[in-house]
């Protein structure tokens, strides 16, 4: 991913081809029960995920410099590419001039896309780091809108930037601007950040396990586990990567699973409720017609949530949503304000030490 907008970055290429449509969120969420009780995750863990995973690259305005353009068809068609991230914003004030006509170009294509905002956090008090967190997650929701279209994964935090924050005040920053863009677009957002900038700049913090992790690691076979997450969702294994459609290299992702279970991934929370509840009615309806029904019912019920869980889709507490006890806009906070209690007053008023 670029460190800046400032900054050149190289421009991309796509490898070699699948071609798929994606379904439509009504009819992800009509076979999402379905699709997550069948299907097993697909753990990618080699060099070798270019050929054997669900790729796609990100892209930013860097990507038409110097009048560069991008094949969205090469990209999707000879590249194999089934998704990709464009940068919409970055800091306080930046918008990708090319973030619409490349988003909307996605999805002509038929590649199931993603926005991604590049975090510039700053502020010297609670109230000052508060206050640059919400901006900068207005100034990106007003960009991208509440991706409830069909297609569209979760909002991005790019987080590569510590600014001039100690891990205490970037997890301030960063927790307001996740539950931020929660509000605004009823989607929970999807972390972007590096294996030693996690550990070194957010003090390798726990807090933040319930959101996906989209994490940056190269020339490995693996990503080493950071924070709390057991794994990731997106792996980006290479900065330099070929990709037809897109010259001479780009940044390319794999997804941490089946094709079929990122389409499921583009369903708002409120659909992935609205698809657990219908389970639970088949459930009760299947009760009524007999026990032998209600147990295969139940079964398959369980084993939704289970995957739910598994796959940690676009919800924080799938087994909250598979019984339809959670609000659409997720209530649970990841990072709770016990964490900041030795660090800020009750206002939130005390200056932070630069570093």
């Amino acid at each position: 991913m670029p460190k800046s907008y400032l900054i050149a970055w190289p421009e991309p290429r796509l490898p070699a081809g699948r071609t798929t449509r994606l379904t439509r969120p009504r009819v992800a969420l009509l076979r999402a029960a379905a699709v997550l009780a069948v299907v097993a995750t697909m753990t990618v863990t080699g060099m070798s995920a270019a050929t054997a995973g669900v790729i796609g690259p990100d892209v930013s305005s860097h990507n038409h410099d110097q009048g560069a353009s991008l094949n969205w068809r090469a990209i999707r068609s000879s590249g194999g590419a089934s998704f990709v991230f464009v940068k919409a914003t970055e800091g306080g004030g930046y918008r990708n001039p090319s973030f619409s006509s490349d988003f909307a170009s996605a999805r002509s294509h038929g590649l199931i896309r993603g926005a991604y905002h590049y975090a510039r956090p700053g502020g010297t008090s609670a109230r000052e780091i508060t206050g640059s967190a919400n901006a900068e997650a207005d100034q990106f929701g007003r960009v991208i809108g509440d991706l409830n279209s069909p297609g569209n994964l979760a909002p991005v935090l790019d987080l590569e930037d510590a600014g001039n924050l100690s891990p205490p005040g970037l997890s301030l920053w960063v927790h307001t601007w996740l539950e931020r863009m929660t509000k605004l677009t009823g989607r929970t957002p999807i972390i972007y950040t590096g294996v030693s900038f996690w550990q070194k700049k957010m003090g390798n913090s726990t807090a933040y396990a319930a959101y996906p992790l989209w994490l940056a690691a190269y020339g490995v076979s693996k990503p080493a586990r950071i924070g709390g997450w057991g794994s990731y969702t997106f792996w980006q294994y290479t900065d330099s990567g070929h990709l037809a459609g897109a010259s001479p290299s780009t940044d390319l992702s794999v997804f941490n699973g089946s094709l079929a279970q990122l389409s499921a991934m583009t369903a708002t929370n409120a659909a992935t409720r609205a698809a657990a509840a219908a389970t639970a009615a088949a459930t009760a309806a299947a009760a009524a017609a007999g026990a032998a029904a209600a147990n295969r019912a139940t079964a398959a019920a369980a084993e939704v949530a289970a995957d739910l869980r598994t796959l940690r889709l676009t919800t924080r507490d799938a087994t909250a949503i598979a019984d339809g006890t959670q609000d659409e806009a997720p209530t649970s906070s990841p990072g709770s304000p016990s964490w900041l209690g030795g660090v800020f007053g009750v206002d939130g008023s005390p200056a932070l030490t630069r570093h």
